[in-house]
């Protein structure tokens, strides 16, 4: 083999372990799931929700993830109510969006689709001090409505 020749080798074996170590770092997964605690809207549904409470983790969402299944959400916790902006990038699923403020349901977006690279950037937002974001269709199926009681259970 010509010593150009093994060059090229070499250069394309490198090229082939790099191209298997992002394959291999792509398969961690970028959006872990967070510790849980229970939601109780209306006192009779309850969901199980991944608690969003830093930055990082409120920025993040669910973002990546491929769904939700029924009775599970994330729930993003505020220190105090303030106006809360939700938006849907990088989002694979519809969702319904919740807002809370002083365990009263305030505000409901139903039906919220994924951020398109071609449509607006829709930023749907509310006060409150907490938003729970459950699989698109919940809220009308569990017939949860804006003034209804909400209540976070907390694992101990």
């Amino acid at each position: 083999m010509q010593p150009r020749e093994k060059i090229k080798v070499r250069v394309l074996v490198a090229g082939v372990f790099m191209a298997a170590l992002l394959m291999g770092a792509a398969a961690v997964e970028v959006n872990p799931p967070l510790p849980t605690g229970k939601v109780i809207l209306a006192d009779r549904v309850t969901v199980t929700a991944e608690l969003a409470r830093s930055s990082l983790e409120k920025g993040r969402g669910l973002s990546g993830r491929p769904g939700l299944t029924p009775g599970q959400g994330m729930l993003f916790v505020y220190e105090q109510p303030q106006p809360i902006g939700i938006w849907m990038k990088d989002m694979l699923f519809r969702l319904d969006i919740i807002w809370i403020r002083e365990g009263r349901i305030v505000q409901i977006e139903k039906n919220a689709p994924p951020l398109t690279p071609t449509g607006p950037e829709t930023v749907y937002t509310a006060t409150g001090d907490l938003v729970l974001e459950v699989p698109a269709g919940f809220t009308t199926r569990e017939k949860v409505r804006v003034g209804d009681s909400a209540r976070v259970v907390l694992a101990q």
